[in-house]
């Protein structure tokens, strides 16, 4: 009969050679309580496309897909008809690995009609956003106070708006870009800070 200590360096040895288990980050991160409350019935996985990786929700309804034309991630929902209509949900846009965030402002200018007299500017924990400057600025703070008529979107689609938002990051996994990320007025399908080239 075998002995204890045997059975016990064997059980060592069988052990060594398992593979090892994912590490943490590697993992699905969990979803916020929030998120798990607007997707009750939504499985929560990894979306790749366009280079990169995140997590979000897939829907019944709804699901993030990769498009690769942006290039990005649009969310495509399908209404109670059966229409298909993506929305835009993030969106990359190229810069050199070592230069400033504002390096893709005439870019976001270029998707964003009516930026003209807009520029990228500190927003909260990090991100930035695309807000109107100078005498557009002072402009549009009169029409939010409701003292004067003016636009409502000051920086086309992609700056200020009366509902909703886009804000704009930089990564440190992929500092050839910068990410913008439409907020939706509604709890978000994804979790933008999950997101990593693919393979990191």
């Amino acid at each position: 009969m075998m002995n204890a200590r045997y059975l016990l360096a064997a059980a060592l040895l069988l052990a060594a050679c398992k593979p090892a288990p994912t590490p943490p980050a590697a993992q699905a991160p969990l979803p916020g309580e929030l998120a798990e409350e607007a997707y009750p019935n939504c499985t929560w996985g990894e979306v790749t496309g366009a280079g990169m990786s995140i997590w979000s929700y897939t829907c019944p309804d709804q699901r993030l897909v990769a498009d690769e034309a942006l290039p990005g991630f649009q969310r495509e929902v399908t209404d109670s008809a059966g229409q298909v209509v993506r929305i835009l949900a993030i969106r990359f846009f190229a810069k050199a690995p070592d230069a400033p965030i504002d390096a893709v402002l005439d870019a976001v200018r270029a998707a964003s009609p009516g930026a003209e007299a807009c520029g990228i500017e500190p927003g909260i924990e990090g991100d930035f956003l695309l807000l109107p400057t100078g005498a557009a600025w002072e402009a549009y703070q009169r029409f939010v106070r409701g003292e004067a008529d003016g636009v409502s979107q000051p920086c086309g689609p992609l700056g200020p708006r009366e509902a909703g938002g886009y804000s704009l990051r930089t990564l440190e996994s992929a500092p050839d870009k910068v990410v913008l990320i439409n907020w939706g007025t509604d709890t978000p399908i994804f979790d933008p800070d999950t997101l990593r080239p693919i393979g990191k």
